[in-house]
């Protein structure tokens, strides 16, 4: 019989200010096999000429330990546009707008990576946090 399965690689995810740091310290970015990068990390890697490196993903297993292959995600659906973007909003309002919607983006792609699927109710959830964070 064998053992009982390995922990599980625990999730970190890389932010802008990740990067700043990497920026001031002279060094390279780099990420594990389930890091996350925020887009907006990306990007200001981008800008700042920080190296973001990541060894080859993993590949999953084709079947659990029970022989049973893991349940397949329902599609992740993205939510529509911010309305401001859509109704030709002021250049700084649709700059929030875009901000935002890829804020969520980021949000829900890091909330289905973790959980192998996209939960009931996780745009309602997201709203809510969103709402209770802006400023």
């Amino acid at each position: 019989m064998a053992g009982p399965d390995p922990a599980p690689l625990r999730r970190r995810f890389v932010t802008r200010v990740d990067v700043e740091d990497a920026h001031r310290a002279g060094a390279a970015v780099t990420l594990g096999p389930t890091d996350v990068i925020t887009h907006e990390a990306a990007q200001r890697a981008a800008d700042l000429g920080v190296p973001v490196t990541r060894p080859e993903r993993p590949q999953p297993p084709a079947a659990t330990t029970s022989g049973l292959r893991p349940l397949v995600a329902d599609p992740v659906v993205p939510a529509p546009a911010p309305a401001a973007a859509a109704a030709g909003a002021a250049p700084g309002e649709a700059s929030a707008a875009r901000r935002h919607a890829r804020l969520r983006a980021a949000v829900r792609e890091a909330v289905v990576a973790e959980l192998g699927s996209q939960p009931p109710g996780l745009e309602a959830a997201i709203d809510a946090v969103l709402a209770r964070h802006r400023g």
